[in-house]
């Protein structure tokens, strides 16, 4: 009887979820800590990467973690140049966003989870900023679906489920957070 208490307790398979959860754990206090500290996030928005149609090599760079950042940079350049020019780094008042990465069922078709704070006018109703993010987007980065009506956007009611929903694919090899775009 022991014995079976033992190996449950030492199953690997266990400690990896266990793993997981640890990881999901602190990128949602990460989160948290971030609205204490006055991140006031409004919208959440889910954008898809291109997947590549018959070519090998953008299926392939949809599976290294730096050519997905890479195009995340490029994506968040061309967000934040529309909303505030070409100056946008400079300027202090910005929205603050939050990116993330989820690849779901399939490695080679990640999705982006994008939260971010109030928008300027004229994008910060719900028809302004989905048409920025479902077409203008698309339009001027070819890493994301062309395909009209594959972007989702939606107002956050609740900051908790939502973080818990960005977070759910973190574990010790995939932080899901891109850490380097995100202004905590």
């Amino acid at each position: 009887m022991s014995t079976l208490k033992l190996k449950s307790k030492f199953n690997p398979i266990v400690q990896i979820l266990n793993g997981n959860e640890k990881h999901q754990k602190a990128n949602i206090k990460l989160l948290s800590d971030a609205t204490t500290k006055g991140f006031k996030p409004k919208w959440y928005c889910v954008l898809h990467f291109n997947d590549g149609g018959l070519s090998n090599k953008q299926k392939f760079r949809r599976k290294q973690s730096d050519e997905v950042q890479d195009d995340l940079r490029v994506i968040k350049n061309v967000l934040y140049t529309e909303l505030y020019g070409k100056k946008w780094h400079k300027k202090s008042t910005r929205a603050k966003s939050v990116w993330s990465v989820e690849y779901g069922d399939n490695p080679d078709k990640p999705h982006i989870n994008l939260i971010i704070e109030s928008l300027p006018y004229p994008y910060d109703d719900y028809r302004s900023f989905y048409v920025l993010i479902d077409r203008f987007l698309p339009n001027k980065c070819k890493c994301l679906s062309g395909h009209k009506d594959m972007s989702h956007v939606q107002p956050i009611n609740d900051t908790e489920p939502t973080f818990s929903y960005i977070t759910k694919e973190s574990d010790f090899r995939n932080s899901t957070l891109i850490h380097q775009l995100n202004d905590y």
